[in-house]
């Protein structure tokens, strides 16, 4: 557990720590006009406290340093989730010691921080408030981790004590507010270490945090994708397939020429090949077969074009000189069937290229 304690004490959450230190004592002495500031704050130091926690899941070595991306509210509702239900049990707690007095003040608070680590594990691992406020859920992770759970509530107990010691002792504010969040980075980080341990037991997979990035990305880079989809299908169906097209040429001219094309120019056809108005998928099997005779895939080509003839019998390439080679690539395939296919004519002005752009 000494090498998630450095983890938390490295330079990056140290300097992070000192410097919400300095901006919450600030907003402090602002008063009302300082509450916005300390929100702010608080929040994006969760934000970090699961950064660093999903580093320690990940098992690696350097902390993660805060950037503007990671305070992004809509990027996750971990940190959020995570600050309300620590908020909603502290105010149960003094709820609960206006009824019962002291005792039972104790007795609420310790619960709360026994189970504060299993809860932040559990909405690490799941993602769901709702999964982690679970009583089975939160006894079986405690159950399941035995000692090392009790290490963890053991010093996190102690990382309380003596920030309560300092309350109750009138230090200097920015002092409890330093110890507090580094009590906080140090149990993310070392819970973030007990699942790692366990992770074999627990079920989980573990990626990097380059690979969670990279996987934000794709699913960004995918929900634009069909974003523009939508744009260029509901031009087709207003019958404007210029607009239609011009849609898939500005995708493919900023996502399809480069290591990814061949992906980007698969999925665009596989989605324009079920719109009604063949036209539009036309075009793009035409720039697709283009792009791939010019590179000598002529294997991939051949595939791109049964492919299409699929779903629409009676395209033809809108260039004579690429109908005439992939024939020749059919026929020295021994995709008789094919050659034949493309070699028959289409029977209709529609399918001509100057028909495949009217609007």
């Amino acid at each position: 557990m000494l090498r998630y304690l450095r983890l938390a004490l490295q330079a990056a959450p140290l300097l992070l720590a000192g410097t919400f230190t300095i901006a919450l004592v600030l907003a402090a002495q602002l008063g009302l006009f300082g509450i916005p500031l300390a929100v702010i704050l608080v929040f994006c130091f969760f934000k970090y406290c699961f950064v660093l926690l999903d580093a320690a899941i990940a098992g690696e070595r350097e902390a993660p340093v805060l950037s503007l991306e990671m305070c992004n509210p809509l990027d996750e509702l971990r940190p959020l989730a995570q600050l309300l239900l620590l908020l909603i049990g502290v105010a149960l707690v003094l709820y609960l010691r206006s009824l019962g007095g002291t005792p039972v003040l104790v007795a609420s608070a310790l619960l709360l921080i026994a189970l504060l680590p299993a809860h932040i594990a559990l909405l690490a691992v799941s993602h769901s408030p709702l999964h982690a406020l679970s009583p089975r859920a939160l006894h079986a992770f405690m159950r399941g981790l035995g000692r090392d759970y009790f290490a963890l509530v053991l010093a996190l107990l102690a990382a309380t004590a003596c920030a309560y010691g300092l309350w109750l002792a009138s230090a200097p504010l920015a002092v409890p507010i330093a110890l507090s969040q580094l009590a906080f980075l140090t149990l993310f980080a070392f819970t973030g270490g007990i699942i790692h341990k366990h992770r074999l037991l627990l079920g989980i997979e573990i990626r990097s945090v380059e690979e969670r990035a990279a996987e934000r990305v794709r699913s960004e880079h995918l929900a634009e994708r069909h974003r523009m989809l939508d744009r260029a299908h509901t031009q087709v169906r207003l019958r404007r397939i210029p607009a239609a097209w011009h849609e898939l040429e500005q995708w493919i001219a900023a996502h399809g020429r480069g290591g990814h094309a061949w992906r980007e120019y698969a999925a665009l056809l596989e989605a324009a090949s079920m719109w009604d108005d063949p036209r539009v998928a036309d075009l793009l099997a035409d720039d697709y077969l283009a792009q791939l005779l010019t590179r000598r895939e002529n294997g991939m080509a051949l595939e791109v074009l049964a492919h299409r003839l699929a779903s629409h019998a009676g395209y033809r390439p809108a260039s004579p000189e690429h109908a005439r080679r992939l024939a020749e690539l059919a026929r020295l395939a021994g995709k008789a069937a094919l050659e034949r296919q493309l070699t028959t004519a289409a029977g209709g002005a529609a399918h001509q290229p100057h028909a495949r752009r009217g609007s």
